[in-house]
Formats: structure tokens, sequence, C-alpha cells
């Protein structure tokens, strides 16, 4: 255990002085550290370790007037050192989620909060929704890093190359921009 921590901490290091000289960012994480880190549970970990990806929904705002109010969820992701928010809706993560679930089996099993057809603007309900869409993210997160047909996966040598792109790349959900131009005015 010690070993994966100090690993962790040399390469991120060295992350940190390739990125400041000038070079390209490595940002591989040995299949062994990503294997001890999702075992634990979420917010348990050391601080010399770092998570790959991590994604969180801190909040959550009203948009829109009339007919077209609704909330849009912030959606905080970070991927080693590059960090991003985009906000979505919660029809936006369904249709993620519906679109992920078809092209991998193994999110079948994972459960998402389901669509309510009352008092979905309760102030209650929309942070329960939130809590839940969270809690649905880092688990979506934790099987795709440990699935065999993942994008996300380590490569050959055990090794993960995840960076922003590889990310939006998976699902255009976490993309900047995708939902702006459409009638739900997410961006």
């Amino acid at each position: 255990r010690i070993n994966a921590y100090i690993e962790e901490e040399v390469q991120r290091r060295l992350r940190k002085m390739n990125f400041l000289n000038g070079g390209g960012v490595d940002l591989s994480v040995s299949c062994e550290s990503l294997r001890h880190l999702m075992s634990r549970p979420a917010g348990t970990l050391c601080a010399a370790t770092k998570e790959p990806v991590r994604v969180s929904i801190p909040r959550y705002v009203l948009r829109g007037q009339g007919k077209d109010e609704h909330f849009e969820f912030e959606v905080k992701v970070s991927v080693m050192d590059d960090s991003w928010t985009v906000f979505r809706r919660y029809s936006r993560f369904r249709e993620m989620h519906r679109s992920l679930k078809s092209k991998y089996p193994e999110l079948a099993a994972l459960e998402f909060p389901p669509k309510k057809l009352f008092g979905n603007r309760d102030e209650r309900m929309v942070s329960e929704r939130r809590s839940h869409l969270e809690w649905y993210l880092r688990n979506l997160f934790r099987v795709m890093l440990s699935c065999s047909g993942s994008p996300l996966k380590p490569d050959e040598d055990g090794v993960f190359r995840l960076s922003k792109f590889n990310i939006c790349e998976f699902s255009p959900f976490f993309k900047k921009g995708v939902f702006e131009s459409s009638s739900h005015g997410t961006g």
C-alpha cells in the first residue's frame, strides 16, 4: 500500500514538473494504484493519493420562465489536474444513461434515479435528486474504469491514460457547449 502511495506521489510531482517545464503531461496512473483507490469508499482517500476521475454535483439552479422553468444540475468533473463544469437537466442525465447502457451492458445493473411525474420542482425532491445523480455518476466512473469493454480502461501495460478529451469522447454529456443550442439551453 505504501509503495502505491509513493508511486502516485512521484508520478504527480513528475507530471507537475513536466507541465511547468512546458512538456506534455503524462496522465497515467498504474492499474494497481487505481484498484486500490476504487476499493475504498469515496471521500476516504489519503491526502497523498488522487482519484483519476472525480465528479460532483455541488448545486442546482432554477432556469427559464413559466412553462419552460426547470432545474439544472452543476456537474464538476476533474481528470487528474484538469477540471471543468457543465450544467445539465435531469433529462440529459437520463439520455446519457440510456445511451451508455445500450453500449456497455455492465451499466445495466447501475441504478438510475427514477423520473418523477409530480413534485419535480419541490426543493426537497430536487435536493434528493442531486444527491442520487451524484452517486450515479461516481458509480458510473467506477464501473467504466474497471470494465474490460470500456474506452476508459487501462492500456495493455495496465496504465490508465485519462484526459478531458477521453471523458468527452466517452460521452458528449461531459462536453462543454454540447446542449447550448437546444431548446433546453444548457451548456
